[in-house]
């Protein structure tokens, strides 16, 4: 049997398939549009500083932390280094060959002998930060501070040789970013055991370079110049240059026999380095410091062990 279709009377099947293909084609109103447009650009407004904050946060951060990961070194193999000091050779003449070596100690800069363990001897150690002007006691703002190790050369240190000589040094420990310069801070400030021996015994005292009127120090710095003045980093690196200049024997062998040999005297070493790598700018990391005392092993440590390398 056939069925007959009936149609409302204007309607057809190709009429009333081609409005719903029109009506699923329909977009919207050009007010629509503008609207959805504002509501995503107020949306990008607002979302552009609030990333370009946490980026600026991370960088912020992330440099915070590589000043705080380039002192590492200083903190534990400087200061290994300091504490295992020793003199090169024996006494001879009544002088000294002292740990730390004379005329280069200075509160930018200091070079001594290390027990390492090498075979051959101790080894020369180098730490010192860049610095255009010495004489200023500080460093140069933003500039690098270094240790470099050389090692002896084989037969050359006593008992075997007669002068210990060294190769090539080598770079140890880089740190980028020294800040000191901001406060006029030294690197580098040294104490003195001084040893008095008497027939009743032998008797210690200390005393820092150009605090205490150390040795051949004649000037009190910090009693002259207000702490962070480049007045008083000077004033130490003034004492120092006299103070270590030289190393002669006093020709005595009772009260303090090194008493013109300071750099056998040297006890401890005030470290203090600031370290700001990215110091300006919205990234800019938070300054790290350094600021420690380093004693050596024992008041006798330093000196002259034949079996020491």
């Amino acid at each position: 049997m056939i069925r007959r279709l009936r149609f409302p009377t204007g309607w057809s099947a190709r009429r009333g398939f081609g409005e719903r293909h029109a009506s699923d084609e329909a977009g919207v109103t050009l007010v629509e549009l503008s609207i959805a447009s504002a509501t995503l650009l107020i949306l990008f407004a607002m979302t552009v500083p609030i990333v370009d904050t946490l980026f600026s946060t991370i960088a912020r951060v992330n440099n915070t932390y590589t000043n705080v990961n380039q002192l590492l070194p200083v903190s534990t193999n400087l200061q290994r280094f300091l504490r295992s000091s020793v003199e090169p050779g024996p006494t001879s003449n009544g002088v000294p060959i002292p740990a730390f070596v004379t005329g280069s100690i200075w509160p930018t800069s200091v070079t001594f002998y290390t027990n390492i363990g090498n075979t051959n001897g101790p080894a020369e150690i180098v730490a010192s930060c860049a610095s255009s002007t010495p004489s200023t006691g500080v460093c140069n703002s933003g500039g690098t501070f270094t240790v470099t190790e050389a090692t002896p050369s084989s037969g050359s240190c006593p008992p075997t040789g007669t002068s210990c000589t060294f190769g090539t040094p080598h770079t140890l420990i880089t740190v980028n970013g020294v800040s000191n310069a901001a406060d006029n801070q030294p690197l580098f400030e040294y104490t003195l055991l001084l040893t008095n021996s008497s027939p009743n015994g032998t008797t210690y005292t200390t005393s820092q370079v150009g605090d205490n009127g150390a040795s051949l120090s004649s000037t009190n710095c910090p009693s002259l110049y207000p702490a962070g003045s480049a007045g008083l980093a000077a004033c130490y690196y003034s004492n120092d240059n006299s103070t270590f200049a030289t190393c002669t024997s006093t020709g005595s062998t009772t009260g303090n026999v090194l008493a013109n040999c300071p750099g056998a005297e040297v006890y401890a070493i005030a470290i203090d380095l600031q370290v700001n790598g990215v110091s300006k700018g919205r990234t800019a990391g938070g300054q790290s410091e350094d600021a420690s005392t380093v004693y050596l092993l024992s008041p006798v440590s330093s000196e002259y062990q034949p079996m020491v390398g």
